[in-house]
């Protein structure tokens, strides 16, 4: 079976840059952190502090599980630049287009866990942690 490509994803970085997933991919390998909820923030956290640590290229993606107008979600990004470091506020992208895409492609769950992909520049699905929370062995396993 073929692995999945992530679907058009559009958002906007708490820089205010606007994005298109997968075309905004970079030419190497990246993680892809993705929360659906507020309560997943710990876990995502734990994966960003992880994946930081070990050298590995990610993005963090709060995803709407519904489409939304693209500053639908402005005063969300708003506290997250009050606790986020201006220098990772492009590592930061809001996902307002595509979350339900995501969902019904990868048939997750929405939960209070990080949904993790490794992706290539095209989007592609190299690796994938969508169930339970952030561990060692996980993050062995996604980063190979």
């Amino acid at each position: 079976m073929d692995s999945p490509v992530l679907p058009a994803l559009e958002g906007t970085t708490l820089s205010g840059q606007s994005v298109l997933l997968p075309r905004d991919l970079p030419a190497h390998p990246l993680v892809l952190v993705i929360g659906f909820t507020h309560g997943s923030r710990q876990d995502v956290g734990a994966w960003k502090a992880a994946l930081g640590a070990q050298g590995v290229a990610y993005l963090s993606l709060p995803t709407s599980a519904v489409d939304l107008a693209a500053d639908a979600m402005g005063e969300v990004a708003q506290a997250m630049r009050a606790r986020v470091p201006r220098e990772g506020w492009d590592q930061v992208v809001q996902i307002h287009q595509g979350g339900e895409s995501l969902l019904r492609i990868f048939g997750w769950e929405i939960d209070v866990f990080a949904k993790v992909v490794r992706v290539d520049k095209d989007g592609k699905v190299l690796a994938c942690h969508n169930r339970g929370p952030f561990t060692k062995e996980a993050l062995a396993a996604l980063i190979g």
